[in-house]
């Protein structure tokens, strides 16, 4: 039965790993619920979560649009990705997808937006059966 038990708790452990920890927001550090409000003040439908040990990631919902943003424990922003039609990608990007990855279906796409005025975007894509996340810059450069 011991056996039995440790299997159970062996097998929680490792489904847990790497699973995002929701938050209370009255355990979000001032820091962070301060730079979010400053940055997001339409923001609604917010919670957060865990997203590693120095980072939290807020989800909510702006402008009727689905996005996230990441800020370390100190309040400085990490990132912010909006999800978007794929049809709004730049032009660059779905050549660059359509090109590499040609019957491609397109799921989930993302533009991320990061310090320094960076843009990004995530293009979660369907070929063959097999799924695939891809990042590219707004030139249709893949990064990953």
């Amino acid at each position: 039965m011991k056996s039995l038990l440790s299997l159970v708790c062996f097998i929680f452990s490792f489904a847990t790993i790497g699973c995002s920890q929701k938050v209370n927001e009255k355990d979000v550090p001032g820091a962070v619920k301060a730079a979010f409000t400053n940055k997001f003040s339409g923001a609604s439908d917010v919670t957060w979560e865990k997203e590693n040990k120095t980072e939290l990631e807020a989800t909510f919902k702006i402008n009727n649009n689905d996005v996230s943003a990441n800020f370390k424990l100190d309040g400085s922003w990490v990132e912010t990705e909006t999800t978007i039609p794929f049809n709004q990608l730049p032009a660059a990007v779905t050549n660059a997808v359509n090109t590499k990855f040609p019957g491609a279906v397109y799921g989930r796409t993302e533009k991320i937006e990061k310090p320094g005025n960076k843009i990004f975007y995530e293009v979660n894509i369907t070929l063959n059966g097999k799924k695939k996340e891809l990042e590219l810059d707004p030139n249709g450069v893949i990064i990953k």
